[in-house]
């Protein structure tokens, strides 16, 4: 369940925050970038090398301070290039969508027609549901890069940020790298998982890019509430006996539940 919610929180908030940097890019003329390119710089694939600071991975909204601001030449990169890096293709990804859309449309046709669905059906179809929004959201997005792009500048960090205090990065008061999972809730219930020395050498892949009360939040509430609700039209599905009914029911009970307080401990760690 976790896994499932932390993937989606990944991929809605990383289309924003690549549709969001693509925008902002494409206000200058001399910019031209596409959503894979977006895709690529906020996911953390480049790397700043600085003379007086140990290299660290750079989000989009970093990048584009960097480049605004004339730290950093604009990386010049074609979509060709960035795409080369993915193990997996357009293609790929829209054959596989294409065969979980035909579980989800079987599994309706037969509820139409009044045929039973089985509780293992209903698993699949809720996980399947959260794995098309998945790879709707990250159809542009390189998959399973290994090595970033390596930028230099000729500035000192010292010059760049002065005495700005940080966490994560040196470029923290740009961007904090959250709200999110690994950066402001697991450390609220005491579970850190990022190391307490810096900087980061990865970008959180759990975060929300944007405010976390936009768009994102909405579209990763209306998917989790989804999850929940699959396996909730299951109550009255019939069982071998009772018990395995109370046994789903509970388990319906449970994930909604869960849902219910991942909003709330993401609400007040944010």
């Amino acid at each position: 369940m976790w896994k499932l919610v932390r993937k989606k929180l990944n991929a809605i908030s990383g289309y924003i925050g690549a549709a969001i940097f693509r925008e902002a890019l494409g206000s200058n003329a001399t910019l031209d970038w596409y959503m894979r390119q977006a895709f690529f710089a906020d996911m953390g694939g480049f790397v700043l090398h600085t003379r007086d600071s140990d290299p660290f991975p750079l989000n989009a909204t970093e990048l584009f301070w960097l480049v605004r601001h004339g730290y950093v030449e604009y990386p010049k990169m074609t979509k060709r290039e960035i795409w080369d890096k993915s193990k997996q293709g357009t293609f790929t990804k829209l054959v596989t969508a294409f065969q979980v859309r035909y579980l989800i449309v079987q599994c309706i046709a037969r509820a139409t027609q009044g045929l039973a669905i089985t509780t293992l059906e209903l698993s699949a179809v809720a996980i399947v549901v959260c794995s098309l929004m998945t790879s709707y959201a990250w159809l542009h997005k390189p998959a399973d890069v290994q090595t970033p792009i390596h930028i230099y500048s000729a500035h000192s960090l010292e010059v760049m940020v002065g005495n700005q205090d940080w966490s994560l990065t040196p470029l923290d008061f740009v961007d904090e790298n959250g709200p999110g999972y690994s950066v402001n809730v697991q450390p609220f219930i005491k579970m850190p998982v990022i190391p307490p020395q810096g900087p980061i050498q990865r970008i959180p892949n759990d975060r929300f890019t944007t405010n976390p009360y936009g768009a994102q939040e909405y579209l990763l509430c209306l998917a989790t509430l989804v999850f929940t609700a699959i396996h909730v039209a299951g109550w009255n599905f019939h069982f071998p006996n009772e018990t395995e009914r109370l046994l789903w029911r509970i388990a319906s009970i449970l994930i909604f539940g869960i849902t219910a307080a991942f909003w709330v401990f993401e609400t007040i760690a944010s």
